[in-house]
């Protein structure tokens, strides 16, 4: 009888030493919702013929996972990116992040911080990243046939196709024309509008470019409205503008054109840096 005694004995000792153990030691320090897992930037970018995207800053925690991507535009065109169609992989698990389409001006480069702020498993040793959501958007296409608009105007507003034109300022003066004109987009795809293409016509069909040195392309899409400036300066021994006619020719100002997905495909994994996380977590 007393070896069974005995072994309980020992058994509930064990279990008392286990249990004091249990509640005076330490807690898994990743179970803290403060712990930060800090990643190694990945080395390689990821190049396209259209775009460049270099990865780094990767950190994450029980309820969060982020990083940074700087994209660079090779192209002369703008670029649609859809970062939501991004797919990041931790421990099996796939996330797409609820991040807002942006668009890179052409030849631009531009960064982005890529947030997961939900999901399972993303306090991870290391995780995947696979890019897709890629479009370009062309800066040729089909131009806006609109008419010539006359100043002084006789009318504010011109339309053509999916194009509307509303005239909001005009000053005439012998040494110069400003005019400031609206331009709304109405179609379903993009509107390219570059005011370097405007010009201006005298009455006697001598013709002189839109001066504004501060123009830039602009993309717009559907219900978009942009107001741009036409600056003139004619000589005044070829008309005085205060009291002439002029005739603004769009050219080719306004240009309807179409996003064209491209594909990338490609990924990069972001592998911990065990020694920054511990110093980082102390």
């Amino acid at each position: 009888m007393k070896q069974p005694i005995l072994a309980l004995v020992i058994a509930a000792f064990t279990i008392s030493i286990t249990s004091s153990y249990a509640q005076k030691g330490k807690k898994d320090p990743k179970d803290n919702p403060k712990y930060t897992n800090y990643y190694v930037d990945v080395e390689d970018a990821i190049e396209a013929k259209e775009v460049v995207m270099e990865f780094s800053n990767g950190v994450s925690r029980l309820d969060m996972l982020k990083f940074k991507t700087k994209f660079t535009n090779n192209t002369n065109d703008f670029l649609l990116i859809e970062p939501d169609k991004f797919t990041i992989s931790t421990d099996g698990v796939e996330h797409n992040p609820k991040e807002k389409s942006f668009i890179l001006d052409p030849n631009e480069k531009k960064s982005k911080t890529i947030d997961l702020k939900e999901g399972e498993n993303l306090l991870a040793n290391e995780f995947e990243v696979t890019v897709t959501g890629f479009s370009r958007i062309s800066l040729d296409g089909t131009p806006a046939q609109m008419e010539q608009f006359r100043l002084p105007a006789t009318e504010n507003v011109m339309k053509a196709g999916n194009f509307e034109v509303n005239l909001k300022n005009l000053k005439q003066e012998t040494k110069e024309t400003w005019a400031r004109f609206e331009i709304k987009y109405k179609g379903d795809d993009y509107a390219i509008i570059d005011p370097s293409r405007i010009s201006v016509l005298t009455e006697a069909g001598e013709k002189y470019a839109n001066d504004d040195r501060k123009s830039k392309t602009i993309l717009l899409e559907k219900g978009d409205s942009k107001t741009i400036n036409a600056i003139f300066h004619i000589p005044a021994k070829v008309v005085d503008m205060q009291f002439a006619k002029l005739f603004v020719q769009w050219g080719e100002c306004m240009i309807e054109t179409k996003a064209v997905p491209f594909d990338v495909d490609e990924s990069v994994t972001f592998e911990l840096d065990e020694a920054l996380t511990a110093d980082k977590n102390k």
